[in-house]
């Protein structure tokens, strides 16, 4: 026959307080835990560790109790974080998963990783916004995101090339401008004296003629 008591171990682990939970999780024994934490919370400790894989079974109302708690230690800028990949606790947490942070195990936990970055980010914006992103969603949406802003530096590194080129052309046009205004004074002033003598004049008219 199993128990019905709900055994807790309390214990330190390097920075953190962890709280094992063991056996069955029934309504009665909620408000026992959360003075438990809560105390915990007002000690001073702002990392803490549920660990709930072994437990069997668990009421409705055990969720919604450490999302207060979660947002009662984030507040004083803490975190709450759960270790549990059981049948039983994650359909209890299914419909909170995403304001919770939560591990299969310890070393997960430990590891974090980029799926673990992806999670919190997504907890924090699900509380702000109500939106809520599974795992693939995210990722794919970070990829887009990143193509994009790829995109985006292409489309302008392309552009300054093409600025580069238009001011090389007006520069280059600007000298072949200054040089031919110069070499049409120069040629002005050496036929200045044949024009002054009426060379010029005879030799168009000359050309007319023909």
């Amino acid at each position: 026959m199993k128990s019905d008591a709900l055994d807790i171990t309390i214990v330190s682990r390097s920075d953190s307080i962890w709280v094992l939970l063991s056996g069955p999780f029934h309504n009665e024994q909620v408000p026992n835990i959360k003075e438990k934490i809560t105390g915990l919370i007002d000690d001073g400790n702002r990392r803490i560790v549920i660990d709930m894989e072994n437990v069997s079974d668990i009421a409705d109302s055990v969720a919604p109790m450490f999302l207060t708690l979660v947002n009662l230690i984030k507040g004083k800028g803490g975190d709450i974080k759960f270790i549990f990949k059981n049948e039983a606790v994650t359909k209890a947490f299914s419909a909170y998963r995403n304001l919770f942070s939560i591990y299969p195990d310890a070393p997960a936990m430990r590891t974090g990783g980029f799926f673990g970055i992806l999670r919190r980010r997504r907890s924090v914006l699900s509380k702000k916004t109500g939106v809520r992103m599974s795992r693939p969603v995210a990722f794919i949406l970070l990829v887009s995101l990143g193509g994009w802003f790829l995109s985006l530096v292409v489309i302008i590194l392309l552009q300054n090339q093409r600025i580069r080129r238009q001011e090389a052309e007006v520069y280059n046009l600007s000298r072949w401008k200054q040089q031919a205004s110069v070499e049409i004074v120069r040629l002005r002033e050496r036929i200045r004296p044949l024009d002054q003598l009426g060379i010029l004049k005879d030799t168009a008219e000359a050309h007319e003629r023909k």
